[in-house]
Parts: C-alpha cells; structure tokens; sequence
C-alpha cells in the first residue's frame, strides 16, 4: 500500500517563510516536517509514497536524493496548475497500484498510528475513510458528524454556537478505495473536501476513524511555533535517540553561555559569551547567537544571525537573516529569508518582514 501526500500548496499562511521555502521543508527539531510524515509511513508498514507537489519542489525532492529509506520508495507528481486537493491525489493515479491507499494533507504533524486507521478502514466496508479529531474551539473549523456506526451523516462549515452538537473535525489524514479515484474529474481543480468527500456521504460509502493521538496543523506561525515546541519536548515524533538537549558536537560555546533544554543546537553554530539559548528553541545549520543575546521559544533557519545583545522570543527567523545588535523581535513575528533588522528596532505582535526586507537602525517600535 501507498500513499499520496499534498504538499503542492503555497504555504500562504506561513508567510514569508514559504516564499523561499516549501511548507513541507520548514524544520521541526531541524528535521524537515515531510521527514516526520514519511516516518510514520514506514512506521505504518507502507511500501511507498507519491508526493503530489506544485510550489517549490525542487528542494523536497533534493532532501530526499540519496536518503536511506530502506525499501520504502518516494515518488513524484507535479502540477503545472493548481488541481486542489482532489486534483491532486488523480495526479498521481498512476503510480498508486491497485488496491487502497492513504491520502494525508502536506500541513498536519500528527501522532496517529497508520496502520490502526487503515486497519478500521477495511473492515469498514467504505470506500473511504476520513480520520476525525476533537478541537477545544469547535467555532474555528468545519465539523463532521458521525453516526453510531461511525458513517459521516454532516460537514457543518464553521459553525455557530447553536450550531454545534459534535466537536470533531477532519484531522486531514484519510484511506480511499481505488474507486474513488474515479470520481474524479481529470484535467481540473477539485476539491476532495467539497466534492468528493459531500458525494460519498450522499452514498453512504464515508467512514470515520476518530482518533485522540497528538494532532496541530502547522499552517500559521503560532501553530508551527507550538508544533516545534511540541517535538522539542518529545510530545511527537520522539526517537529512540532523543534528548531534551541536542547540541552538535561542532557548536562553539563560549563561557557563560546558559542552554535551557528542550533545546537544539545544528552543527556549524557559534554561541557568544553570555548568551542564553531555550528553552523550546530550535537553531538550524551554520547560525550565530551573538554575546549577551537571548533566544527562546523561537525557530531559526539555517545561516541566520542574532547580534550582541538582540532577543529573538517566540519567534521565527528565517533562512540567513540578521538580527541586528540590541534589537528585539518577539511576539510570534516572522523574519523572511535575508532580511535584515537593524540595531534598536522592536518588533512585535505578530509582524512580518519579506524576504530580503531590510529595516533601518531604530526605525521601528511596535
């Protein structure tokens, strides 16, 4: 069994980080997010998986050349136009083979054991099977609701409150039959959520595994900052391997230098005097924290630099960008590829600096 995985999405909500970097490359613990989806597959026993691509996939398919995997197999499908998400998955037809085969969403990091769904699914006698998940805030997403035989009976679309009687919503993780590759059209945009899913309903042929493992889609900053915070501490994607601190052998630590685990440090590092490093904070490849500086609760890309005495907090650095000396960047903010900002500038609530951006000395405060 095989499974397509959609990753053709431009990542809109993630940036500017997605302007420079695919959504399946942002790193978790300095993994790529894909790496951590195709685990699971070969946890689950798959023999393979298509990715179905669109923007940007020359560097998902360069991390994998020349991966150990074992037998497990990659493919690709790329699309020249948007196909959606149904579109998609017809892409990659041809390379699926006969039988059933996972389908999962390229923006959901997710705990859930495979093999467990696909399991219920053919015992189910559906055509497909749509994996749920319970939600605190019920008003944020579309639900689903099930019936006692766990058939979906309703896609409610963002309810209101007197709307909700069920807190389940489609956890973006699902099994289909070969048959319904069928149903859909060829050649154009299709939605398997709006199309595809609403027409198996109608027939009574749509299943539902509810599940309550680890789930967060990673499609916005804060929730991409609480997924890394989340593997950092081993809630998910946890290896046998794994420790609260990770500092590669290469990192330059100065003296006086406080690294508060759960922690990462990539190789190639250089952290100055008196610095602190944590908690929750991920450094990619090749970065510097300048003396005095603080870093934490935040994610830095390969390359980028956080000058004497600057705090980067629970915030997202992007690919060889520059925090000048003395400046703060917090507040869930995100820096694009090669930007820079100067010395004295603050930035906060939320704000967002395009790749190559370049903010001059003390020019803002917010």
């Amino acid at each position: 069994m095989k499974a397509v995985v959609l990753v053709g999405g431009k990542g809109s909500r993630l940036r500017p980080i997605t302007r420079t970097v695919p959504k399946a490359m942002v790193p978790l613990r300095n993994k790529p997010y894909i790496h951590y989806m195709v685990d699971s597959m070969r946890a689950a026993g798959l023999d393979g998986s298509v990715l179905s691509m669109g923007y940007l996939p020359d560097p998902i398919q360069r991390h994998f050349a020349g991966q150990d995997l074992d037998i497990f197999s990659i493919e690709y499908v790329v699309e020249h136009s948007p196909l959606g998400t149904a579109g998609g998955i017809k892409n990659a037809e041809g390379r699926l083979g006969d039988g059933p085969f996972v389908v999962t969403n390229g923006d959901v990091l997710t705990g859930l054991d495979l093999a467990e769904v696909v399991e219920a699914h053919r015992g189910s006698g559906a055509l497909a099977t749509i994996t749920l998940t319970a939600v605190e805030d019920p008003t944020a997403y579309g639900l689903v609701e099930v019936d006692h035989e766990l058939r979906v009976k309703k896609f409610v679309e963002k309810p209101g409150i007197d709307e909700i009687h069920t807190s389940l919503i489609n956890a973006g993780v699902y099994v289909f039959e070969r048959e319904v590759l069928d149903m859909i059209p060829a050649g154009r945009e299709v939605s398997v959520e709006r199309e595809i899913f609403p027409a198996l309903q109608g027939m009574g042929k749509l299943g539902a595994y509810v599940s309550s493992s680890y789930w967060r889609d990673i499609g916005t900053p804060r929730s991409y900052l609480a997924a890394s915070h989340d593997v950092l501490s081993g809630a998910v994607g946890r290896a046998p391997d794994f420790e609260y601190a990770s500092i590669d052998p290469s990192v330059r630590v100065s003296k006086g230098v406080a690294l508060l685990p759960p922690v990462c440090v990539a190789e190639g590092c250089e952290i100055g005097a008196g610095a602190t490093v944590g908690s929750r904070t991920s450094i990619g490849r090749n970065c510097s924290v300048g003396e005095g500086a603080t870093v934490e609760g935040s994610i830095l890309f390969d390359g980028s630099r956080v000058e004497e005495g600057a705090i980067v907090r629970n915030s997202i650095v992007g690919p060889g960008a520059v925090v000048g000396g003395g400046a703060i960047v917090r507040g869930v903010s995100v820096l694009g590829a090669g930007c820079v900002v100067g010395k004295g500038n603050v930035l906060g609530e939320g704000i967002r600096v395009n790749p190559g951006g370049h903010l001059p000395e003390g020019c803002v405060t917010f």
